[in-house]
């Protein structure tokens, strides 16, 4: 079998993830605090066919954590991080992190996201928000009052772009441990839009597409050709 369908078949699986990619980034450009992804590729040989041929691996996907548009809201439970950052978050799953400051407060009036999950406060525990509070601020620190008086503060942390592995949406877990350095600042009535460009996603998508679509041709066509060979050579001598 010729190198030249493996050549074609590995830049098909590559484009294949970054068409995932492309079209995942697109489908939440509205989605608040998200972050798309990236997708870098390398260069591979492929030593079990010959050390000649030259293949593309699978992709590997990484956040992008370019600032995305801040918009202002009034509600002092909007929040945006200015910086580089996440929010950190309880889930059945431990602890996970997100960009989404769209916060409520639930029937135990803890403070959760607008999935419903916990916001973590320093040590990992839940802020709670007393019942006959009026009214509710943070500060740029993360400090969380109720009628003036401190009841929590949000955990922050920064990591590696190459430390966070997605869970979906906004969601993200961390692979290692927080970097060091200034945490981001906390913006209170205000939240962070998307950082995907809908224009250059779709533009990015109509280009991977017509690129995939091409190495499929291309990988029928070595097949057609080598099922002509093997007939011709199985035939009637």
């Amino acid at each position: 079998m010729s190198d030249g369908i493996y050549i074609a078949t590995a830049g098909a699986v590559a484009q294949s993830t970054a068409l995932d990619t492309t079209a995942n980034n697109i489908a939440n450009a509205s989605t608040v605090g998200f972050h798309g992804d990236r997708v870098a590729f390398r260069e591979a040989l492929g030593k079990a066919r010959s050390v000649d041929t030259a293949l593309v691996d699978g992709g590997t996907a990484s956040v992008d954590q370019q600032q995305g548009a801040m918009t202002q809201t009034e509600n002092p439970l909007d929040l945006a991080l200015e910086g580089d950052g996440y929010f950190g978050v309880n889930t059945a799953q431990g602890p996970r992190y997100t960009r989404a400051g769209n916060l409520q407060i639930d029937d135990a009036r803890n403070l959760v996201t607008a999935d419903g999950m916990t916001m973590r406060g320093e040590g990992g525990a839940p802020i709670s928000i007393p019942p006959e509070a009026k009214n509710v601020s943070v500060a740029t620190d993360g400090t969380i009052s109720a009628d003036g008086q401190q009841v929590g503060k949000l955990e922050l942390a920064r990591f590696a772009p190459s430390q966070l592995r997605r869970e979906g949406g906004t969601l993200y877990a961390a692979t290692g441990k927080p970097i060091e350095g200034d945490p981001p600042k906390v913006h209170s009535g205000v939240l962070e839009a998307s950082n995907v460009n809908v224009v250059r996603g779709v533009v990015d998508l109509v280009k991977v597409s017509r690129t995939y679509e091409s190495l499929m041709r291309v990988i029928q066509g070595y097949h057609d050709v080598e099922s002509r060979a093997a007939r011709d050579l199985g035939g009637p001598k």
